[in-house]
C-alpha cells in the first residue's frame, strides 16, 4: 500500500513538473514571437506553390503573389516547402500539416486553357478567344480538422482584342474571396491575434 501511494505521489509530481515545462515552454515561445514583432497567435503557414493543368504559368504567378501578399510578417509565419513541393493531392494536407507543424496548409490548384481560333476559314478579322479557367485554393486548419475548398471560375469565348489575361484572374480572386477566410489582417481569429482565438472562418465544403 505505501508503495503504491509513493508511486502515485510520483506519478503526480511528474505530471506536475510536466505541466509547468510546458506552460513555460508555451510563454518562452510568446515572449520570443513578440521580440521577433510577431504577435501571441501568429500561426505557422505551409504555403505550397500553385499546381497547373494546361498553360496557366501567368495564372500561376498571379495566384502566387496574391498569396504571398496575405500570408506574409508578422500576422502569418510561413515555413520553407522544401521536401513538400513534390506530387500532393488536397487529401494530403493533413498529413503536411502534422509533417511540418504548420497551423495551416494551403495549396492553390489552377486549371488553365485558352484557345485561339477564327469564326470562319480564310477569315482575316479577329480572331476568337475561348477561356476554360478555375482556380481552386484548397487550405487545412489543424484546429477545423476539414480540407476546404474556395474556388473562382471563368469559361467566356470573346474577340482577341479584349482579352486581357489579368482583368480575368482578377475576376476569378474576387470570386475565390467571396469565401477564402484568410486575408492580410486576419479575421478568422481575434483581432488582437493575443489572448484566446475566436474564429470566424465562414463555412465551405469541398467541391468535385
Amino acid at each position: 500500500m505505501k508503495n503504491m501511494k509513493k508511486i502515485i505521489a510520483f506519478l503526480l509530481s511528474f505530471l506536475f513538473a510536466l505541466s509547468i515545462g510546458l506552460l513555460a515552454e508555451a510563454s518562452d515561445e510568446q515572449e520570443m514571437n513578440r521580440k521577433m514583432g510577431y504577435f501571441d497567435n501568429t500561426r505557422t503557414v505551409l504555403l505550397l506553390s500553385p499546381r497547373v493543368r494546361g498553360n496557366g504559368g501567368e495564372a500561376a504567378s498571379y495566384v502566387n503573389r496574391e498569396m504571398k501578399q496575405i500570408f506574409r510578417y508578422p500576422y502569418y509565419r510561413t515555413l520553407d516547402t522544401m521536401g513538400y513541393e513534390g506530387t500532393v493531392s488536397p487529401s494530403d494536407l493533413p498529413r503536411l500539416a502534422e509533417e511540418s507543424g504548420a497551423d495551416i496548409v494551403v495549396m492553390p490548384v489552377i486549371q488553365w486553357q485558352q484557345w485561339i481560333f477564327h469564326r470562319f476559314l480564310f477569315d482575316d478579322g479577329d480572331a476568337i478567344v475561348q477561356t476554360r479557367a478555375m482556380v481552386d485554393i484548397y487550405s487545412y486548419k489543424k484546429t477545423d480538422g476539414t480540407v476546404r475548398d474556395d474556388r473562382g471560375t471563368y469559361f467566356a469565348t470573346e474577340d482577341e482584342g479584349t482579352v486581357r489575361n489579368v482583368y480575368i484572374l482578377d475576376d476569378i480572386m474576387k470570386e475565390v474571396y467571396k469565401t477564402f477566410p484568410y486575408r492580410r489582417v486576419p479575421t478568422d481569429v481575434s483581432k488582437s491575434l493575443t489572448g484566446e482565438t475566436e474564429d470566424k472562418t465562414p463555412k465551405a465544403v469541398m467541391k468535385g
